[in-house]
């Protein structure tokens, strides 16, 4: 996958996040963005790089709260999930220099992320919001 594709992507998932829900063309645009969903998704799974890649566009693309919430309750929770160990010297790194980033991380649940992960996040997250 190229950097236009990871954009195409990053670009859907937020538009898909701010649609309104009761709105019949909003429902028939989010049908048309779930291939969004179900690549990023895919990515989280099998190519995290790339997921870690459009996760850090997203946040880049759109700080809004809304946004935030649902990448932090999605990808992100679910990159930590799946790939943790790999990915979590890269998270606190972000945490860093990025305040949107660490505001973000401070949505994300445990569910089953491995608890050594999960006390670094906890360690590095901003508060939820």
């Amino acid at each position: 996958m190229d950097t236009s594709n990871e954009r195409e992507i990053a670009e859907a998932w937020i538009k898909h996040n701010h649609l309104r829900r009761g709105d019949r063309r909003a429902r028939l645009e989010a049908i048309e963005m779930s291939s969004a969903y179900e690549t990023l998704n895919e990515c989280v799974r099998y190519q995290p790089e790339i997921a870690w890649r459009v996760i850090r566009l997203m946040t880049s693309l759109d700080s809004s709260e809304i946004v935030l919430a649902n990448i932090a309750a999605g990808p992100l929770e679910d990159l930590l999930k799946h790939h943790g160990e790999m990915f979590i010297d890269r998270v606190e790194e972000a945490t860093q220099s990025d305040t949107v980033f660490k505001k973000m991380l401070g949505a994300v649940w445990q569910n089953t992320i491995d608890q050594e992960v999960w006390d670094r996040v906890k360690a590095v997250a901003g508060p939820s919001f």
